[in-house]
Order: structure tokens, then C-alpha cells, then sequence
């Protein structure tokens, strides 16, 4: 029998509210905090931030996966959301390079803990579409992210107490929202699991004890293969390049075009085609062709800014192949892995935690790596090194997505439905 008062799409909504707004925080004081802190430090001071902030959410979620009751619980779950809040909040009073480090450090933190738990929450969700799930997730993500970037462009840029003031705010309501969905997914999982007990219990004593024996087979929980999990480190290490890469090559290269350009761009782009594609994989049901399309829009965007390296419109071009990229990539992931866990003893939650581990790897990598090798490129007097770098890496991923990441994927499942 179902709870007639649950309703799973109010609270899946007001889980996209809750991250759309927080979405909407983080894009408002990142371009900020690493505009000003280049200004007053240096380059590496204000990739520094973006690293902390990545690490800080690798450790999150591995705690994550180790602890699940420590970022499961809905009240864990809002107030790991509060910690980053109140983490960024901190960062306007404080003076230092190393202290604001630090203070992204804290926040990561926070992010790492909470983001695989909302995911885990989102799942509970069974009368939804998982897929539907994950694309108007990214979706809200993208909303949120398109109005930060818009308030960015007139907030002035020195009134950082008036920037993380709007940004703990965002903060404190998505902690609530998620509190309000989650407590109702909770009360909601807890009356069916009481009426699948029940009806287990029915249905045991009517069985025979070979016939209860037989159920213990592949108690054993299945694992991920570490490649499949090292593929996606790998792509989100690409995608961040925007970031860091767009960042540092705009005002050198092609200054005729504001160094924000890349961003909304991207944000617009998933915006309007994010659950399009995401319906057309559900259709198609391979989602590893849609990993495979990912890495192969990193390919050419990186291939057309080693190209014609100088020209603006190149720029333009690669951030949409890039956001086309994370289009067709990210919803497929989190379907991939939700799936493996339906068919395996793995729990959802630590799978969605490492996950996240993996991909903050990425982009703590990544945010590091854009620096470097646009350094080594202006060292080495070859502008479009760091491209060419990364589109070769990418055309490797690509191949490897082909066939050898899905073999390993299928192999682990081990089930008659695991081809799916």
C-alpha cells in the first residue's frame, strides 16, 4: 500500500529548488573570490582556492563512502550543508592566502559530505525516473549556476561581506529544503520497508527452506572496477579546464571577448539540452555511447583551440563542445552507477560517495593542472601546448570508453541484466 500523503515529485522538486539556489551561491563568489585573489597574491594563490575547495570534497566524500550514516542522515546531511555555508561565509573576513585556502578546504568538506547524500536521497525517489532524476538535477545545477554568474556581473566586486552574506543564504535554504525532502523520503522509505517486512514475513512461511537458502548466492557485494572510477576523475580533470584554462588564456590571447564568456555560455548550453539528451539515452538505454559522445566533445574542443589558438570565436566554440561534453556525460554516469547498485548488494549511497570522491580528484587535479601547463606552454613559447595536451589524453579516453571501461563495467556486475 502506497503513503497517499507522500508525493515524490514535490520533494524531488524541492530538492532542485534547494540546489538550484546554492548553485546560484557558489557561482556568484567563484569567478569573485579568484579574481581578487590573483589581484592581491598570485595565480597559483587563487588556484589554490579552487584545489582546496576540490580537495576538501575528495575527503568529504571518502569519509562518505567509509561512513554513510555520517553523510546519510538527513540532519548530517543539512548540516554538512551549513559547514560549507558558514565556511564561505568566513572567507570574506579573512586577509590572508593561505587562510582562504584553508577556509575552501572546510567548505570541500562540507560539499563532499553532503552532495552523495542528496543523490542517495534523490534515488529513495523510486517512483521517479532515475535518469529524469539525474538530468533535472544538472539541470537545476546549470539554472542556478547561469543566475549566480548574472549577479555576479553587477555585485561590486570589493563588497565581499555583501557577496558571502547572499551566499550563506543560499546556503542556509538549501540546507532547509533538503531538511524538509528528506525527512519526508525518510518517513516515506520507513512505512514501505514496514509493509515489505510484512509482507516478507507472509510470504516465508508459505516457502520452503531450500527455497529461502537459495536467495544467499551473491550476498557478496560486487565492486566498481577502479578504471571505470578513474575514467570519470579523468573527464571531470578535462572539464574543469574552463575554470583555470579559459581563465588564463582569454586575457592573454583573445581579450576582445569578457573572461566570463566561457561560463554562462556553458550554463546555457546544458540548460537547453541537458534532459533532451538525457530522455534520447533513456531511449537508447546505452548509456556508455553517451560517455564515449562526452569525451569525444572534449576532443574536438581542445582540438579546435590548439588549432586556431588566437581566435575568439574558437573560444566560443570549444565552451560549448565542452558544456556539450558534461551533457552527455554526467546524467549517464550517475544512471551507470545508480544501476550497478539496484543489481549488486553495493550500498547507493557509498557508490554515490565515491563517485564523488573520484570526481573531485578530478577537479582538484584539474584546476592544479590548467595552471601548470598553460605556464609550461608560454614557457616553451608554443600556445596551444596545453590544448594539444589535453586533446591527446582525451582521444585516449575516448578509445578506452569505446570498449574496454564498459567490459570491466559488465564484468563486475556479473548479472543477466547487468548489460544494461
Amino acid at each position: 500500500m502506497q503513503n497517499k500523503k507522500f508525493n515524490p515529485a514535490f520533494n524531488s522538486y524541492l530538492i532542485y529548488i534547494g540546489v538550484a539556489i546554492a548553485s546560484g551561491g557558489v557561482a556568484l563568489y567563484t569567478p569573485i573570490i579568484v579574481s581578487e585573489t590573483g589581484k592581491a597574491f598570485s595565480g597559483f594563490w587563487a588556484a589554490s582556492i579552487l584545489f582546496g575547495l576540490n580537495l576538501g570534497r575528495v575527503l568529504g566524500s571518502y569519509t562518505g563512502s567509509r561512513f554513510p550514516r555520517l553523510a546519510g542522515h538527513p540532519l548530517a546531511v543539512s548540516g554538512n550543508i551549513l559547514l560549507e555555508g558558514i565556511a564561505l561565509y568566513c572567507m570574506a573576513y579573512l586577509q590572508q592566502a593561505w587562510a582562504l585556502a584553508l577556509f575552501a578546504l572546510l567548505a570541500g568538506l562540507g560539499s563532499g559530505l553532503s552532495f552523495p547524500g542528496l543523490k542517495n536521497y534523490l534515488l529513495k525517489l523510486k517512483e521517479l525516473n532515475q535518469a529524469t532524476l539525474f538530468s533535472k538535477l544538472a539541470f537545476s545545477i546549470r539554472m542556478g549556476l547561469v543566475g549566480g554568474y548574472l549577479t555576479a556581473s553587477w555585485v561590486p566586486h570589493e563588497q565581499l561581506k555583501l557577496v558571502f552574506l547572499i551566499v550563506l543564504i543560499t546556503f542556509i535554504v538549501y540546507g532547509l529544503f533538503m531538511l524538509v525532502a528528506m525527512r519526508a523520503i525518510s518517513d516515506h522509505e520507513a512505512h514501505h520497508l514496514a509493509l515489505e517486512k510484512q509482507n516478507a514475513s507472509v510470504a516465508t512461511s508459505a516457502s520452503s527452506p531450500v527455497d529461502a537458502t537459495n536467495g544467499d548466492v551473491n550476498d557478496a557485494p560486487s565492486q566498481l572496477p577502479l578504471m571505470f572510477h578513474l575514467s570519470n576523475a579523468v573527464f571531470w580533470c578535462f572539464a574543469v579546464q574552463p575554470m583555470i584554462g579559459f581563465s588564463l588564456h582569454i586575457p592573454k590571447f583573445t581579450p576582445e571577448i569578457p573572461v566570463s564568456t566561457p561560463f554562462w555560455l556553458a550554463a546555457l548550453v546544458i540548460i537547453f539540452f541537458q534532459i533532451p539528451i538525457s530522455r534520447r539515452a533513456v531511449r537508447t538505454r546505452d548509456h556508455f555511447r553517451f560517455l564515449k559522445i562526452g569525451y569525444a566533445c572534449l576532443f574536438l574542443s581542445f582540438a579546435l583551440m590548439t588549432v586556431f589558438t588566437h581566435s575568439a570565436a574558437a573560444v566560443v566554440a570549444s565552451a560549448i563542445l565542452l558544456s556539450f561534453g558534461q551533457v552527455f556525460y554526467g546524467p549517464s554516469l550517475d544512471v551507470l552507477i545508480a544501476r550497478f547498485a539496484n543489481k549488486s548488494a553495493t550500498d547507493t549511497g557509498r557508490l554515490m560517495s565515491q563517485q564523488m570522491f573520484y570526481q573531485s580528484i578530478g577537479t582538484m587535479v584539474g584546476s592544479m593542472a590548467g595552471g601548470i601547463l598553460f605556464d609550461l606552454a608560454q614557457t616553451l613559447h608554443l600556445p596551444g601546448l596545453n590544448w594539444a595536451l589535453l586533446a591527446a589524453a582525451s582521444m585516449g579516453m575516448m578509445i578506452l570508453s569505446r570498449n574496454k571501461i564498459p567490459s570491466l563495467y559488465h564484468s563486475a556486475g556479473q548479472g543477466p541484466q547487468s548489460a544494461n
